[in-house]
């Protein structure tokens, strides 16, 4: 019963309440601190020191009795709880600390061991640190960071959380283990360098050499060593010294507390980290290793018969069997696309019911759209984890649904013709790509609240969102947020200052002034000989045309000629702004001879990220190319999968189902692309052996090439889509391959149906 934790003490006592009971009532003329020494004698509750565990002992005899599980003596002498040990003027201030830690003179890190010490301590927790001085719980260490300027910190190190559900998961123990060995787990509780100190790397260079002693030093007072040390960060800091030293981050704490029951959130949500002291801790406590930053490969798990259970399974929505529900939804989405869910191929008319209830459900179980796309959030960021470059994609669109404008909640998106008010949804999505363009997933779906909603907020607050993806991407891993000319405004520029692992790309709409003396925007960009000439590959565009007016011109698939230039330029602040100019890469291109009939391509593409060569100005210029997969997400969303259809009567049903389906085109799309990039996969990476069978039987039937990778079964989907696959054709759209898909499903629903008649027609042996 060694060194057991105040927990693992009250459940020891519990299991042997008979016992204990039985002491207690056989003592009763002794005091209480008497009795809980002849409780830790009875039971064997020591540390590794070989001493009584007094005060958890005591502790949990004070649970017993307010349970009414024994009778405790009143207490003899009322409890009285002294304040810290203070100084009684303040520590005196730092002098001329230097800005480089090298040069800090007789740098030392003294444990804190004697009163005197303690009060130091004590005295600058209490007059500098954010939350003050604090009582410790269970096996703790102090130290403090001293030089000859004077005294520059402290650190403080107590008892671990008892439950933490971040680090719970990340050490992979069991209940058992936890209680037995959660004493080797540390809370790195108070960390303070003094607010006058600016020494550049002084946080992480003192925490790293207190990290390499307290190991020993635990060892000297408690007779052994911690294996981890966690600690808490606070919203409004990112945690960088101790990044820097090698914490982990593990994710955000529930809000609740030490002590605090289930389900109330009572403080601000933290973010966890965790140090390992020992590289070996998982052999010692005999846990599993977990991968803490876990990684998809683009294209796994995408079959037919796994994709809904990968992308949806374990959402957050209160209960595993609505989590399941979902997952249901999602297989029957994907198998009715671009029709109405009761027409599903194998007549589950069970999971059709189980569709709409889960869609039209009350609002009381806090189904939203951000619970059920998180699971998916969570695997695209596994697959943006395998990339060197990560492109986000945001853009919005307008989902109207005027046929039947009587349904609640629906806010005028637009005006017709007759300036009535169109009604319907915008949607504001944020879409992951490699720099390939191959689709790795959907960050996220926002709705906007409200008419009138500004809309500068939307693309500010998904720039945030992708920040706080990319923080948990490998530190190589670039990320830059691609948005148009929608997003062309200050704002934007200076949020991203405020962002640790973000870029972002903007086309420029707007010939803004550069300050007095200066020409503007445009005029800048265009000036001065180009750096060079670049074929930029365009793809297809088709005729926009709205009221019998044209408002884009077709343009067929191919290499656009263009002449490049790129400079550095300063954004003036929008007046009344109180943020500064910001200093950005501007990249012009200007095409030499467009194709008869078709618009001249010219972008003035503004990014954060360094631009100072033709190949950069070109990579740029390719990565801006990929935003129109943002636009094919939403053409496949109303064309192919027609949620313009939608039947469901409130806003916030509509949207519930809108999500699901912009995770079913975003794979319709994954599926496209795979076979244009990745030739040589094997095709049971998408399809399923019964739909592997009858693309063999169809490219038989009709004399077709045969099945051999990925990429030729997604032709053989493409032409029962219809795809003619002549030499000079372009490869096939996403119309061509959900019409495609939908036929295949079919073909392999019926021959699963089939196989399961023949197996029942068979006589039996």
């Amino acid at each position: 019963m060694g060194m057991q934790r105040q927990l693992g003490i009250l459940e020891t006592l519990r299991n042997a309440l008979p016992e204990v009971s039985a002491t207690v009532a056989a003592n009763r003329d002794k005091g209480r601190n008497a009795l809980g020494g002849l409780v830790c004698e009875q039971l064997r509750l020591v540390d590794a020191r070989g001493k009584k565990r007094l005060a958890g002992c005591l502790k949990a005899l004070r649970v017993l009795h307010a349970e009414g599980k024994i009778v405790l003596p009143p207490p003899k002498v009322k409890l009285q709880i002294a304040g810290p040990r203070l100084l009684g003027e303040p520590v005196p201030e730092v002098v001329d600390v230097p800005a480089d830690v090298r040069q800090i003179e007789d740098l030392e890190i003294v444990r804190v061991d004697n009163k005197e010490d303690r009060a130091i301590w004590n005295t600058l927790l209490d007059q500098e640190h954010p939350r003050g001085v604090t009582t410790f719980a269970g096996a703790q260490m102090r130290y403090l960071i001293k030089s000859a300027h004077g005294y520059l910190g402290v650190v403080g190190f107590s008892a671990s959380a008892l439950y933490l559900k971040a680090r719970d998961q990340w050490m992979a123990w069991s209940h058992e283990q936890r209680n037995g060995h959660l004493n080797r787990v540390v809370n790195l509780s108070r960390f303070l360098i003094r607010p006058s100190v600016r020494c550049k790397n002084l946080a992480s260079f003192a925490l790293g050499r207190v990290l390499r002693r307290l190991p020993s030093d635990f060892r000297i007072r408690y007779k052994y060593a911690p294996y981890v040390v966690e600690t808490f960060v606070g919203p409004r800091y990112e945690g960088t010294c101790f990044k820097a030293v090698g914490f982990q981050y593990l994710g955000l704490t529930l809000g609740r507390g030490r002590h605090a029951p289930s389900g109330v959130d009572q403080r601000p949500r933290k973010k966890v980290f965790a140090y390992e002291l020992d590289p070996a801790w998982r052999e010692l406590l005999g846990v599993p290793h977990v991968e803490l930053r876990p990684r998809l490969e683009v294209g796994a798990g995408l079959a037919s018969d796994t994709w809904a259970e990968q992308e949806f399974g374990g959402a957050p929505l209160g209960h595993i069997r609505r989590s399941a529900r979902l997952v249901k939804c999602a297989e029957l989405i994907a198998m009715t696309m671009g029709k109405p869910v009761i027409t599903v191929p194998n007549r589950d008319l069970a999971a059709v019911q189980g569709y709409w209830r889960f869609i039209e459900k009350p609002d009381k179980f806090g189904i939203t759209p951000a619970k059920i796309l998180a699971p998916h959030r969570q695997r695209t960021i596994e697959r943006m984890r395998t990339q060197k470059t990560v492109l986000c994609v945001q853009d919005g669109t307008d989902i109207s649904f005027s046929a039947r404008s009587q349904r609640d909640g629906l806010e005028a998106i637009r005006h017709n013709q007759t300036t009535a008010k169109v009604r319907g949804i915008h949607l504001h999505a944020t879409l992951a790509l490699n720099d390939e363009g191959l689709p790795l997933g959907v960050l996220r779906c926002l709705y906007r609240e409200k008419e009138g909603q500004i809309k500068t907020r939307q693309w500010i607050s998904g720039l945030r969102d992708i920040d706080e993806a990319a923080q948990t991407l490998p530190r190589k891993t670039r990320v830059l947020s691609v948005m148009d000319q929608g997003a062309d405004v200050f704002e934007i520029f200076a949020a991203q200052r405020t962002l640790k692992w973000t870029d972002v790309l903007i086309r420029a709409k707007h010939d803004r002034s550069l300050g007095k003396d200066h020409d503007r925007l445009f005029t800048a960009m265009r000036s001065g000989p180009p750096a060079g000439m670049v074929d930029l590959r365009v793809d297809r565009l088709s005729l926009r045309a709205k009221s019998g007016r044209i408002k884009r011109k077709g343009r067929l698939k191919g290499k656009a000629r263009m002449e490049v230039r790129c400079r550095q330029v300063t954004l003036p602040a929008t007046n009344g702004s109180a943020e500064g100019p910001v200093k950005v890469s501007a990249v012009h291109g200007r095409e030499i001879e467009p194709p008869k009939g078709a618009d001249r391509i010219e972008w003035f593409l503004l990014t954060t990220v360094e631009v100072a060569s033709l190949q950069e100005a070109e990579q740029i210029l390719e990565y801006y190319t990929l935003r129109w997969c943002g636009e094919d997400t939403f053409r496949v969303l109303k064309t192919g999968c027609r949620v313009e259809k939608l039947r469901m009567q409130q806003t916030q049903a509509l949207q519930r189902a809108i999500t699901l389906y912009v995770v079913a085109s975003w794979r319709l799309m994954l599926m496209t692309m795979l076979g244009r990039v990745t030739a040589s996969m094997d095709a049971k990476v998408i399809f399923t052996d019964a739909e592997i069978f009858m693309l063999r039987v169809y490219a038989h039937n009709y004399d077709l090439p045969e099945l051999t990778d990925l990429a030729s079964g997604i032709k053989l989907v493409a032409m029962m889509g219809g795809y003619m696959n002549r030499i000079h054709a372009p490869p096939p759209e996403h119309e061509t391959m959900w019409r495609g898909y939908a036929s295949l499903q079919l073909r392999a629903i019926a021959y699963e149906e089939l196989r399961i008649y023949d197996l029942a027609k068979r006589p039996s042996p």
